[in-house]
C-alpha cells in the first residue's frame, strides 16, 4: 500500500468522524429544544435521542473511531454547556467510553459480534448501554460535582432518558439497516479505512 492510499484512508477516517461528532452535537441540541419540558437537568431527559448516536458511532465506526466522534461532539457541545471544562471533558470522555464499553462487554456476554439487523440484540445492547452510562456519570458528579445531584430518583431518571432515546434510534437504525444499504456501506467504508491505516 502506498503513502497516499494511507494518507488517503486517514483523511477519510478523520471525516467520518468530523461527521459522527458535528450530528452528535446538532443532535444534543435538537433534543434540548424538542424535549425541554422532559428535562430533570441539563444532562438529564426523559428522552435523549444522542444516547443512540453514542452507540452508532461505535457499531458503525469501530470502538476507537466511533468513540473519538462522541467525543469530538462532546467537545463542540463545551461551549453550550454550563458546567467547568474540567466536568465537560470528564463527562464527554464518560460518555464517549460507556458506549464503546457496553459493546466490548456485550460481545464478550454473548461470544458473538452484535447484529444490527437483530432487534433482540439492540434492545439488549440499549438496556446495558443506558445503566452503564447513568452509573458512571453519577459516580462522576458524586465525586467531582455534588451540585449535579439535584433530585434522589434522577438516576433512574437518566436511564430511562437513555433507554428511550437508544430505544428510539435501534428501531430506525433496525428499519434503515433492513430497507438500505447505507449501514453496510458505512461500515465497509469505514473498516477499509481502518484496514489501510494498519
Amino acid at each position: 500500500m502506498t503513502t497516499q492510499q494511507t494518507n488517503t484512508a486517514g483523511i477519510g477516517l478523520v471525516l467520518w468522524v468530523a461527521l459522527a461528532g458535528v450530528l452528535y452535537a446538532a443532535t444534543h441540541i435538537a433534543n434540548s429544544w424538542l424535549f425541554s419540558h422532559l428535562e430533570v437537568t441539563e444532562h438529564i431527559s426523559f428522552v435523549y435521542l444522542p444516547s443512540f448516536l453514542r452507540l452508532l458511532n461505535v457499531l458503525l465506526l469501530g470502538l476507537l473511531w466511533g468513540s473519538l466522534g462522541t467525543a469530538f461532539g462532546g467537545a463542540l457541545l463545551f461551549f453550550w454547556m454550563s458546567d467547568s471544562l474540567w466536568l465537560n471533558i470528564c463527562n464527554t470522555v464518560i460518555s464517549a467510553g460507556s458506549a464503546a464499553l457496553a459493546v466490548v462487554l456485550m460481545r464478550f456476554m454473548q461470544k458473538r459480534d452484535l447484529a444490527l439487523t437483530q432487534l433482540s440484540d439492540l434492545l439488549k445492547l440499549a438496556l446495558f448501554y443506558a445503566l452503564l452510562n447513568a452509573l458512571t456519570h453519577h459516580l462522576l458528579w458524586s465525586a467531582l460535582d455534588t451540585s449535579q445531584l439535584v433530585d434522589p430518583h434522577q438516576l433512574a431518571y437518566m436511564v430511562i432518558g437513555d433507554l428511550n432515546g437508544a430505544l428510539i434510534g435501534a428501531l430506525a437504525l433496525r428499519w434503515v439497516a433492513h430497507h438500505t444499504r447505507i449501514v453496510d456501506t458505512v461500515r465497509q467504508r469505514t473498516h477499509e479505512a481502518s484496514d489501510k491505516q494498519d
